[in-house]
């Protein structure tokens, strides 16, 4: 006993004798040691020789802005349906910044990604405590509006005059600001630089613009190669060892399946559809990645982070000049990890040329067209997202989507043509279903030679094609596109709202439908499709019937589950999440650009002409 005791005794004088030499200073002491210079002589720091310089720290929110609801209040949810690629790609350029440039220039970029769908909503009291948050930790701040859709156009221009009236930096990129430049403008005015087009050839000389403090108004990409659009030739950066986004862990907790995560593998779309955005800012030129570099980051991404599920968000997958040497190498990831498995975006001729079909003949399309599908099948899809758009060639070939008719002279009758994209569409179906994917249509109500019937005409019809999932929307005017300039010109607009622009809002006038029976064909289209009793079966057979592999029914039962409750709640699948959280302290003050300004910035402004600098009181804050 009294050994033990002495023992004890011995312990606890050494912990305490441990604890004075080394336990107080663990973490270093308070004073800051000096910041050695790449070119120090060794021991410079300790005999004063070099003089300390001080190290900038700057903290870079990404916000990635949701969207006004019909009362006017932000739209938050409690998880996600889809991470958010835009963000992750730009951490990953700050993280590559820090790699390549920290220590050199003595600065350290710290990222902050925030998706107010599912992060929450940033909320004026927010913006004031990150900005006293960065003064109390004394680094710089600047905040970013990535990835702005035109329908979060509203809310993003909210967030970054408040931001602005903070005098915070602030920038803002997306498709909305960079397919149309009005609201660049406007940006512009109230000191917010704007971003255009893609940000990787960009953003290391924006981040060195700002550290000698001349960050410009605008960004463009002026340094790739040239590209056609639907419009004018534009400058896209060539992206094969571009940076790839990070697998941000915390992010990915935000959303309904946190084993799912996004890439970006080629970029571009080489179509002409008049109502897609696209390729007016990416380029109708495909532009791939590194086939190495993506399959590396997929098998990083599955065995360092548990994920399981990728959704490719390429335009036209198909379309990617490296499709093969990609999902050759995604199969050899699904040997190492049985349970992963993607979906992506093609066209129809991805499938439709897989079969042959009677009195055709094999060619070089056919032999692509079944690589594909069954490559693609054996590297782990699951689903295959393909525009439809519409039944009817007259709407097709009026929105330029030739692909879907093969028709462009206008040579056969019209129900030949009609015959032929029917069966076009068939061959889609079924050719995915052969190797046991799921299709999932993207169909939209609304073109000119619609009528009051077209959305319960389209639910019947793809039910009895075979689609498994289908997203309807409502023909919407996209700034930036062929149908916003005509429609504009032609005085079709009715609603300039672009908080509208969500693809479940009427935002055209119509030769043929009221707004009433706009609606009403939405409602149709939705309710014919995703029935009670459709729900049922498709529950009770997890989707079984179709020949698809496991995941892809899986999937499909949690897609159809999920998009016939979402309809009924009163929003668009692709827009909302699961689990709204209604927020009642913020809502929607202004409606357009000047009552924005004046409602944000009306005090600066004011403040500004007291000191004779009216001309100039936007920019001052930033």
């Amino acid at each position: 006993m009294v050994f033990l005791l002495c023992l004890a005794g011995f312990l606890v004088f050494a912990g305490v004798v441990l604890y004075l030499l080394l336990g107080r200073e663990r973490y270093g002491v308070d004073r800051p040691a000096p910041v050695a210079r790449l070119d120090a002589r060794p021991g410079a720091a300790r005999d004063g020789a070099l003089k300390p310089e001080p190290f900038r720290t700057i903290r870079i929110y990404f916000i990635k802005p949701s969207r006004y609801d019909e009362e006017g209040f932000v739209q938050v949810y409690r998880y996600g349906v889809q991470p958010n690629n835009t963000l992750t790609v730009l951490k990953a350029l700050n993280e590559s910044y820090n790699r390549r440039y920290s220590a050199e220039r003595n600065v350290y970029l710290d990222t902050v990604i925030w998706d107010e769908v599912c992060d929450g909503v940033v909320s004026p009291d927010t913006v004031k405590a990150i900005k006293e948050k960065a003064q109390e930790d004394g680094v710089e701040l600047l905040a970013g509006i990535a990835g702005v859709q035109s329908n979060q156009y509203p809310r993003g221009r909210d967030l970054a005059l408040q931001f602005i009236a903070r005098g915070v930096t602030t920038m803002m990129g997306g498709f909305h600001v960079s397919g149309y430049p009005e609201s660049r403008e406007f940006l512009n005015s109230c000191g917010v630089t704007t971003i255009s087009g893609e940000a990787e050839n960009l953003w290391g000389g924006i981040i060195e613009d700002y550290l000698r403090g001349e960050l410009k108004p605008h960004y463009a990409v002026t340094d790739g190669i040239r590209a056609k659009t639907g419009r004018d030739d534009i400058i896209v950066p060539v992206i094969t060892e571009a940076q790839l986004p990070v697998v941000d862990d915390r992010y990915l907790t935000r959303f309904f399946d946190p084993t799912m995560t996004t890439i970006d593998t080629s970029r571009g779309c080489p179509f002409t559809c008049s109502y897609c955005s696209v390729k007016n800012v990416m380029g109708r030129t495909m532009r791939s990645r590194e086939p190495n570099a993506v399959v590396t980051w997929v098998r990083d991404a599955a065995r360092n982070h548990g994920v399981t599920s990728l959704f490719l968000v390429d335009d036209d997958f198909f379309r990617s000049p490296r499709w093969e040497e990609i999902l050759t190498g995604l199969c050899e990831v699904k040997k190492e990890f049985p349970y992963f498995n993607f979906m992506m975006q093609v066209d129809v001729d991805a499938s439709c040329y897989a079969n042959l079909a009677e009195g055709e003949s094999e060619t070089a399309k056919h032999r692509r067209s079944r690589r594909f599908t069954e490559l693609a099948a054996k590297a782990g899809c699951y689903q295959a997202f393909v525009g439809i758009e519409s039944l009817n060639p007259d709407n097709l070939n009026f929105a330029t989507k030739y692909q879907n008719t093969d028709e462009r002279q206008n040579r056969h009758n019209i129900e030949e043509v009609r015959k032929h994209v029917l069966d076009k569409y068939r061959r889609v179906v079924d050719n995915w279903h052969r190797v046991g994917v799921s299709v999932h249509a993207g169909y939209m109500l609304g073109f000119p030679f619609d009528g009051p019937d077209c959305g319960r005409i389209a639910a019947r019809t793809l039910r009895k094609i075979g689609f498994d999932i289908v997203s309807f929307f409502i023909m919407t005017p996209l700034p930036g596109t062929e149908d916003q300039v005509r429609y504009a010109k032609e005085g079709q607009i009715a609603d300039w709202d672009f908080n509208n622009l969500d693809s479940q809002h009427v935002t055209l006038k119509h030769d043929k439908l009221d707004r009433a029976a706009w609606y009403q064909a939405y409602r149709d289209a939705f309710s014919g499709f995703y029935s009670l009793g459709r729900l049922l079966h498709t529950i009770f057979t997890v989707a079984g019937g179709r020949g698809l592999e496991a995941e892809a029914r899986r999937a499909t039962v949690r897609q159809f589950v999920y998009y016939f409750f979402s309809y009924r709640q009163g929003r668009h699948p692709m827009v909302g999440g699961v689990w709204q959280i209604r927020r009642r302290d913020v809502r929607r003050a202004p409606i357009t650009d000047d009552e924005a300004r004046r409602h944000y910035l009306g005090g600066l402004r004011f403040d500004a002409i007291l000191r004779g600098e009216s001309d100039g009181f936007a920019a001052a804050p930033a």
